[in-house]
């Protein structure tokens, strides 16, 4: 069996693996994504600010109406040039200069509005008329960082001046590919000085993640669910596999026990027929109680288990009524004093002399005598039990204490489960069928109440039921 647990966990981890591989590369994908995309915008807010500081900060009204026009010939000047190639422009050219010079002694140009971006994309080359100061890239910096907090970009940012050989600059922007920095494409401001204008975000981690967080909660989730699935599966299969070894023991210590009673009675039968005389009556009845304790033992035995099937299958059904706790605790001290085969001393405290209780009479005097009994067997003689009820503000306790063996605590979870019997090294010293406790939980949480152990090693144990006054 432990080769099938190792084969398993290999298949979960391979699994868990690749999924875990794959949802990595998908939200690298999507990171790479949002980066280019980042950067994009970033490039786009920087050339359009450059545009409007040339176009409305550093032209005269002059200088732009002389461009305005500049453009406006350049594009007749080709379209007549396209359909008649052999035409002389020249005079057109001279013409349009012309109208031109008397519109704008007639007609104020008006400037283009200082929050408006220009119709035209700003060539490059004319960033060398700007001087690039200190002043002028700090002046740059704060209009970027309004058109990115327009594009909701909240992130830190130094717009600077680079100097960089022409040898280096393919060197320079491989960097931009770097994950744990961004940066937008170097703009060349002056050929001669090898000077370029760069934006630097030093930490583009938060907003990448928070434009990430969708993706990375689904991821999160889907891999928590998948790991806590084969996790479970895993607990599942492991627990069915001990409860089929504890059934196994359990079948094995039935057939032990079944067979003891039945061959007693069988040779307490042959004994009558073969040597007991018939007028012998003193010697006949000592066989008979003999074998009709036998028959009561493996009677109550079979009853046991079936009744413990009945319970895991349908559960009990109760029938509740109010009764005096204290009366049926002594009842069931006395049954056991009774039954012990031990020298047996049991000290009986009570918060009340009286203690109603609505609760199933019969179970509930079942569920004391499972724990009375066990305080018995594992303990060595002179067995010494302390029973004790106790009524709290809504609950009523019984608390069932020995000085036996003790249980370590690692048995805690498993001694309520069907079946299960703490070991002593690879054998049980003690008989039963590891059923009792089982009934007793099941009773106990069917009335709404909870039981637990407190024990160690060596030292004893006590099971304290608690029980709603009112179910």
């Amino acid at each position: 069996m432990l080769k099938k647990y190792k084969i398993l966990l290999l298949i979960i981890a391979l699994t868990a693996g690749g999924i875990t591989t794959v949802l990595s590369l998908w939200l690298y994908s999507n990171y790479k994504s949002e980066r280019t995309l980042l950067v994009g915008t970033v490039e786009r807010s920087l050339f359009n600010v450059l545009q409007n500081y040339y176009h409305n900060e550093f032209l005269s009204d002059n200088d732009r109406a002389q461009e305005d026009s500049v453009r406006r010939h350049k594009f007749l000047l080709n379209l007549v040039g396209g359909v008649y190639p052999n035409l002389d422009l020249s005079k057109l050219k001279a013409t349009l200069d012309t109208m031109d010079f008397h519109k704008s002694k007639s007609k104020k140009q008006r400037a283009t509005p200082k929050n408006e971006a220009p119709a035209e994309l700003l060539p490059l080359y004319l960033l060398e008329r700007l001087d690039f100061n200190d002043s002028l890239v700090t002046n740059l910096e704060g209009r970027l960082g309004k058109a990115l907090e327009r594009n909701k970009i909240d992130m830190e940012f130094k717009l600077m001046i680079d100097v960089i050989p022409q040898d280096e600059i393919g060197a320079y922007v491989a960097t931009r590919k770097v994950p744990i920095g961004l940066m937008t494409r170097p703009i060349l401001v002056s050929p001669e000085g090898d000077e370029y204008l760069v934006a630097k975000f030093n930490n583009p981690w938060p907003y990448l993640l928070s434009r990430l967080a969708m993706q990375l909660s689904f991821s999160f989730l889907l891999l928590a669910g998948v790991i806590g699935t084969f996790q479970y599966l895993f607990k599942t299969i492991k627990k069915q596999d001990e409860l089929a070894s504890l059934r196994r023991s359990f079948v094995n210590n039935m057939t032990h026990e079944l067979k003891t009673p039945v061959a007693t009675v069988m040779a307490a039968v042959e004994a009558i027929q073969r040597f007991v005389n018939k007028d012998d009556k003193e010697r006949m009845e000592k066989y008979l109680e003999l074998s009709k304790a036998e028959l009561d033992h493996l009677s109550a035995m079979i009853e046991k288990v079936m009744e413990v099937d009945v319970d895991e299958r349908n559960r009990v059904e109760l029938v509740k009524k109010e009764f005096d706790l204290v009366a049926v605790a002594k009842a069931c001290v006395e049954t056991v004093e009774i039954s012990a085969g031990k020298e047996l001393h049991v000290e009986f405290f009570e918060k009340e002399p009286v203690i109603l209780l609505e609760a199933d009479e019969l179970h509930v005097k079942n569920v004391i005598s499972n724990l009375l009994d066990n305080a018995v067997k594992y303990s060595a003689e002179p067995v010494f039990i302390e029973i004790t009820l106790d009524i709290l503000q809504n609950t009523v306790e019984i608390s069932v204490r020995d000085k036996g063996k003790g249980i370590d605590k690692e048995h805690f979870k498993s001694i309520f489960d069907p079946f299960y019997r703490v070991q002593e090294g690879n054998i049980y010293d003690v008989k039963g069928f590891g059923l009792g406790l089982s009934y007793v939980k099941q009773i106990v949480e069917q009335h709404g109440g909870n039981v637990h152990v407190k024990s160690e090693r060596g030292k004893g144990s006590e099971f304290v039921v608690s029980l709603p006054k009112k179910v």
